[in-house]
C-alpha cells in the first residue's frame, strides 16, 4: 500500500482544485478571440454587429444576434470597466463576450465552452513535490504602494502593478529579493522569472505566499507555483515580473509548461 504523506495529499486536492478551476465553461481554456475595439463603429472577426469605444465606454450595435441578460439588443448597447478589471457583458449563443480594460484601452475577448483548447485539456503538467522548495522570507512593505509598469505577454501592451513592498529570501545559496503585489487575505503575490524558463516552463509563472506573520517571516511554496492565463491562450494579457523578479536558477517546482 502506498502511504501519503498529509504534504502530498494537500498538494494533490490543490493541485485537482487548480486543473477543475481551470476546466469550467467559461474559464481560461475557452479564450478564442481577442480583440481591441476601434474608435470607429466596425466589424470583429467572429461576430456580429459594429463595435467602438467612445467617452469612455464601449459600444455595439446589434440587430438581435446579440443578448444581454438574455434579451435580445436591437440597436445599442453601451458598457464600462475598471482599468484592469473585466465584465461578463454579452452572448452570442453559447460564447460569452468579455469586455477589459487594459492600459487605458477597451477590448472584447471571446470565451467558448467548446474550445478546441478546452477539449484537448488533459491536465498542468508539474513538478514532482518537493519539500525543499518550501522557504521562509522576509516582507518589508513599502511605506505606500507603488505602481509599477510593466511588460506583457502582448507585444502591443504596457500595464501597471501596484507594489507594495520587498520579500527577501535565500535560494541555491545566494540572496534575492522580489517585489511583491497584494493578495487575498493577508497573502502576497510574486511573479518571477527563473531559469526553466522557455524550456521547461512558461516564460513566468507567480506563486501565492502564505499569511504575513507578525515577525514579517512569509512562507514562499514553489511548489505552487503556477501559470498566468497566457499559458493556456494566445488571448492572453498578463502582465510579466517587475523587472529584478528574476530567480539566478532553475526552479524544478511548480507548474511547468502546457504543450
Amino acid at each position: 500500500m502506498t502511504v501519503v504523506s498529509d504534504l502530498e495529499q494537500d498538494w494533490q486536492t490543490w493541485h485537482a482544485a487548480r486543473e477543475q478551476d481551470l476546466n469550467t465553461d467559461y474559464g481560461w481554456l475557452t479564450i478564442v478571440g481577442f480583440d481591441w475595439l476601434p474608435a470607429a463603429p466596425a466589424a470583429l472577426s467572429g461576430l456580429p454587429g459594429e463595435w467602438w469605444f467612445a467617452d469612455g465606454q464601449a459600444h455595439v450595435r446589434s440587430a438581435g444576434e446579440l443578448k444581454l441578460n438574455g434579451v435580445p439588443i436591437e440597436g445599442t448597447a453601451s458598457a464600462s470597466v475598471a482599468e484592469a478589471g473585466s465584465l461578463s457583458w454579452l452572448f452570442f449563443g453559447d460564447r460569452l463576450i468579455e469586455l477589459v480594460l487594459r492600459g487605458g484601452r477597451y477590448a472584447v475577448r471571446q470565451r467558448d465552452p467548446g474550445a478546441e483548447t478546452r477539449a484537448d485539456f488533459s491536465g498542468v503538467p508539474a513538478y514532482p513535490l518537493d519539500a525543499s522548495w518550501a522557504v521562509r522570507g522576509y516582507y518589508t512593505p513599502y511605506g505606500a504602494p507603488e505602481r509599477i509598469e510593466v511588460s506583457t505577454a502582448r507585444d502591443d501592451l504596457r500595464q501597471h502593478v501596484t507594489a507594495v513592498g520587498t520579500v527577501h529570501l535565500a535560494l541555491g545559496g545566494s540572496a534575492y529579493e522580489l517585489v511583491a503585489t497584494a493578495a487575498a487575505d493577508g497573502r502576497l503575490s510574486l511573479s518571477f522569472h527563473d531559469a526553466t524558463n522557455g524550456s521547461e516552463t512558461a516564460p513566468w509563472r507567480t506563486v501565492t505566499t502564505g499569511v504575513v506573520e507578525r515577525d514579517q517571516s512569509v512562507l514562499i511554496d514553489f511548489n505552487r507555483a503556477i501559470n498566468l492565463p497566457f499559458a493556456f491562450t494566445e488571448f492572453g494579457t498578463c502582465p510579466a515580473p517587475v523587472t529584478g523578479n528574476r530567480l539566478g536558477l532553475p526552479v524544478t517546482a511548480g507548474e511547468k509548461k502546457v504543450r
